[in-house]
């Protein structure tokens, strides 16, 4: 079966928002302080935690590499049978229903972000980005691609 044309901006968009998770983690990582050119240092107060290594490795993991192995398995899908029978639920590849809980993931995370620290333009893009990931997963042709 040939993929669908509107897989490819969800692929598009799911990169787009690797980068973002890479560009936000790295310079936190490499600088805990006050997160390198990001200059985070006034909001660290905010935080409940001493430095930036646990927001720079969840934007690290949870938003560059998860959405890189997303892209790869939403491409190749590959047939692992442990992820098939944990997601067996939903009834469509894991790939796909991994897309859904990673835009789980952007809404939680978003939503404890603006409570901790408020709103800010990248707060919006990464939101956006968000919007589109579902709405792209959700696209007809793109769900039956993926149904079981």
């Amino acid at each position: 079966m040939q993929r669908p044309f509107m897989l490819w901006p969800l692929i598009i968009v799911l990169i787009s928002f690797a980068l973002g998770g890479f560009s936000g983690g790295v310079p936190m990582l490499a600088d805990p302080a006050n997160g390198g050119y990001l200059q985070f240092a006034d909001l660290l107060p905010l935080l409940p935690v001493p430095n930036l290594i646990m927001p720079g490795l969840f934007l690290l993991i949870v938003m560059g590499l998860f959405p890189l192995f997303l892209v790869y398995a939403l491409i190749a899908r590959p047939e692992w049978t442990w992820l098939d029978r944990f997601f067996q639920w939903s009834k469509h590849h894991w790939a796909w229903t991994g897309t859904l809980i990673l835009v789980a993931i952007i809404a939680i995370w978003l939503a404890y972000e603006a409570w901790l620290i408020g709103w800010f333009p990248i707060t919006t893009l990464t939101a956006i980005q968000g919007i589109l990931i579902l709405l792209l997963a959700m696209v007809p042709s793109v769900r039956k691609f993926y149904a079981r």
